[in-house]
Order: C-alpha cells, then sequence, then structure tokens
C-alpha cells in the first residue's frame, strides 16, 4: 500500500511539471529499480555494506534529481517566458478590454511554454469549463509564486472587471530583478571557477612532473 502523504507528493509535483502522469507509475518504478540495484550491487566486494547504502541513497535522491530539479528548470523557464508572454498579454487587454480575447491574442503572438500553458486554458474552457475554473487548473500547475500571483490576479480582474496592469507589472519587476541578479552571480562566480581549474591544471602538471623524475 501507498501512503496516502507520499501519493499527494508525487502527484503535485507532477502536477507542477504539467504531467498528467499516475504518480503510482513514479512510485513503483522507482521502488523495483530500488530492489533491482541492490540484488545487484550484492555481488560486487564489500556488497553486503555498500548495496544498502547505495541503495538508501537512490531511492530518494531520484525524487530529487528527477522531479524537484526537473520542477526547478521549469519554474525558471516560466519565468523567462512571463517577461515576454505578459507584456503582450497587458497591450492585448488595453486594447480588447477582454481577458479571453486578450488571452487568445497573446498565445497567437507568443510562442514558448508559458503561452502552451494558456492555450490549455483556453482549451479547458472551450470543452465546457470556465475561464475561472481553467486559470485555477493552471495556477495549480505553476510552481513560480510570482506567475501565480499573477494568475489570480488576472481571476479577480475577470470577475471583477477591475485593473491588472499595476499588479503585473510588479511582479514582472520581481521576475526581472530575479533573472539580473542570477545573471550578476553567475558572472561573479567564474573567477573562482577559473581559478580552481588553474589551480587544477597546475597540480596535474606538478603531478606529471614528479612522475616523470621517479
Amino acid at each position: 500500500m501507498v501512503s496516502k502523504n507520499l501519493y499527494k507528493r508525487i502527484e503535485n509535483k507532477f502536477n507542477l511539471l504539467g504531467y498528467t502522469i499516475n504518480p503510482l507509475v513514479f512510485i513503483y518504478m522507482r521502488l523495483v529499480s530500488s530492489i533491482i540495484l541492490f540484488i545487484l550491487l550484492l555481488f560486487i566486494p564489500y556488497g553486503y555494506i555498500v548495496s544498502p547504502i547505495v541503495t538508501f541513497i537512490y531511492y530518494f535522491a531520484i525524487e530529487y534529481f528527477v522531479l524537484n530539479c526537473s520542477i526547478k528548470l521549469r519554474k525558471s523557464e516560466l519565468e523567462y517566458d512571463a517577461l515576454e508572454y505578459f507584456p503582450i498579454f497587458l497591450l492585448s487587454l488595453n486594447g480588447e478590454r477582454n481577458i479571453r480575447k486578450a488571452l487568445v491574442l497573446s498565445c497567437n503572438s507568443v510562442d514558448n511554454s508559458l503561452s502552451n500553458e494558456f492555450k490549455r486554458v483556453l482549451y479547458d474552457e472551450k470543452i465546457g469549463k470556465s475561464l475561472d475554473e481553467s486559470l485555477m487548473l493552471l495556477k495549480s500547475r505553476i510552481p513560480s509564486e510570482f506567475i501565480t500571483n499573477i494568475i489570480v490576479s488576472i481571476i479577480e480582474a475577470n470577475r471583477m472587471g477591475n485593473s491588472i496592469s499595476d499588479s503585473v507589472n510588479i511582479q514582472l519587476k520581481y521576475i526581472e530583478d530575479k533573472k539580473n541578479k542570477r545573471v550578476l552571480a553567475y558572472y561573479r562566480s567564474i573567477p573562482l571557477k577559473m581559478a580552481i581549474i588553474s589551480m587544477l591544471f597546475v597540480f596535474a602538471i606538478l603531478c606529471l612532473m614528479i612522475l616523470c623524475n621517479v
């Protein structure tokens, strides 16, 4: 039996990745692969020590690397896409004064992952769901708190007809600042990385010189 907490956790992570895969597929595949790994490692030297340790690490690490890391990558991708999608959406909304028409125009003008998510919203509405319900489903699939805040603003605007330009621009400013900080941190880390590589290169040369003299 699979615990409800485990099932719900994996289900939420697949949802944030935009997948509709049954969580049991991942849960049982991880379990079976862990058992196979455990058995195979028993046949290597000191397998009775290595096998349980490696299997334990593998069991928990696979969720982190396969799901958690993928969610982080999807979050970054969607936030970059938001900087392209939502300015077009605001321009369309100012011209059309209608949320749905603005979404249609934006999806036709922008082709990226976030646009595809909003196309899914429009499809859900087409098959019978309300726009608010479709947007709420989208909100549950988005791992970025900035984008979910914008979606909440769109839902409120669709219900009450209030302006969302200011709230959307504030969230986009946060995303832009976050992007700039990430780029700055990357360039600041380059000298350190170069220093480490240089040290390893010098160390390798010294080792070769010592071995040649032996």
